[in-house]
């Protein structure tokens, strides 16, 4: 998985599924959905960022982030899915309802590497749920996330803390003038976190070390997706 024949992917699912129940959808934002979930715990019990995937095909798994663990019990957990591509995963995600029955296939808890405390985060809508999860531990983190302009207030107004961009024609494009126009909020941080897009992250870390604001070994990147490769 994420692309398996479904022999694997029934053999992972029997090995790394556990139950789930929806307990609540809602739409933050549009582009958006955030889904809580009643979930059997895995070894070591569920931490925020903790990775997850569910099969949305019998050949094809999608990964989700948790953000957000807790609440009456430990087993319930919240999610946040961008929904702004017409993929396979949207379709899916997009037919849950309160009280379905889903799977969840998970292992424990293998965090991103971090370095240093104050940190920057960079991302897309698909990494909005990722970034939150890690964003809540660190120093005076410095968030800044590209979304659809339509989606910028309503999520500014949930996450005052964060910066939200309106998204450019081109992914990424937004996030990589922020960056090269924005020099005093970047002083002083000792790591980063750079996800979503592949060929963006790219951009962003040769910005981040060529203008010697990091060094390689400081920076984290993790792609969901890239042109030209299968929608979310």
């Amino acid at each position: 998985m994420p692309q398996a024949p479904a022999v694997i992917g029934n053999l992972v699912e029997s090995t790394l599924g556990r139950p789930a129940r929806v307990l609540n959808v809602d739409e933050p934002a549009a582009g958006f959905l955030e889904l809580e979930l009643r979930a059997a715990s895995p070894p070591g019990g569920w931490r925020p960022g903790h990775e997850i995937q569910f099969r949305v095909a019998p050949t094809l798994g999608r990964r989700y982030t948790v953000r957000t663990v807790g609440g009456p019990d430990a087993e319930r957990i919240g999610i946040l899915v961008a929904t702004d591509s017409a993929g396979p995963g949207t379709t899916w995600m997009r037919r849950l309802r309160a009280g379905t029955e889903v799977t969840v296939l998970t292992g424990r808890h293998r965090p991103l590497r971090e370095n240093g405390t104050r940190r920057l985060y960079l991302g897309d809508s698909s990494a909005l749920g990722t970034i939150d999860a890690y964003a809540q531990s660190g120093d005076d983190p410095v968030v800044t996330v590209e979304v659809p302009a339509d989606a910028v207030a309503p999520l500014a107004d949930r996450w005052p803390r964060y910066r939200f961009l309106p998204a450019a024609d081109a992914p990424g494009d937004a996030l990589q003038s922020w960056l090269e126009r924005t020099d005093s909020e970047l002083a002083g941080l000792d790591g980063a976190l750079l996800l979503g897009h592949a060929q963006s992250i790219q951009r962003q870390r040769r910005t981040l070390i060529d203008g010697q604001i990091l060094p390689r070994r400081a920076i984290t990147t993790k792609p969901y997706w890239a042109t030209g490769k299968e929608g979310l």
